[in-house]
């Protein structure tokens, strides 16, 4: 069976659910710059439903595939970016008050996409626990500042474990000398070794 993203026909359920969030990005560029905040937030948290169902789907029925992996890949590449431009339009002095830290995340997403760009020809599809974890944490604390306001010690731990993930995400692009999707941890690569 191929692997291609344009072989429709070869589609599983999580294939699609993965294949929404790209289809959901012009929906979500038209409700934000026309600064329409309840529908954009609506969308993006089917988009983010649907990151987190794809995935366990795919674990649940035993088919997790590099297919699914790209699309995943390409989903959160495109989808990420509308939560940080979000915050330029609908939470500019959250943006303002926290642009150091902020940066530093970004910084570091910025550096391992390039390194894998450089190492691989294409973005890492690690999908890491560490990255997990600090998607569903900078989840939480993005729609809690939306709802309930600025929750510092939510914002301060999620930001650890999103800057300790892209610093584990880089570390496995040093190390792996070729493309490998879904690697748990670097403690798995190290384990692996042994």
């Amino acid at each position: 069976m191929s692997q291609s993203l344009f072989n429709f026909k070869a589609y599983r359920p999580q294939d699609w659910l993965s294949a929404y969030r790209l289809l959901a990005v012009p929906l979500l560029l038209y409700t934000l710059l026309n600064r329409q905040q309840a529908q954009f937030l609506a969308l993006l948290a089917l988009s983010l439903a649907t990151d987190a169902a794809d995935g366990m789907l795919a674990r649940w029925q035993r088919q997790e595939s590099i297919r699914g992996a790209k699309l995943d890949t390409y989903g959160d590449l495109l989808t990420v970016p509308f939560m940080l431009a979000s915050l330029f339009i609908f939470k500019a002095d959250f943006l303002e008050s926290q642009v150091v830290l902020l940066s530093v995340l970004v910084g570091l997403y910025l550096l391992e996409l390039g390194a894998s760009l450089l190492r691989y020809g294409k973005p890492s599809s690690f999908h890491t626990y560490l990255d997990k974890a600090s998607f569903i944490l900078l989840g939480i604390f993005y729609f809690s500042l939306f709802l309930f306001g600025f929750i510092d010690w939510l914002f301060y731990l999620a930001m650890a474990v999103a800057i300790l993930g892209e610093l584990e995400e880089l570390v496995l692009v040093m190390r792996l000398p070729r493309w490998q999707n879904n690697v748990k941890s670097i403690f798995w690569l190290v384990q692996d070794k042994q």
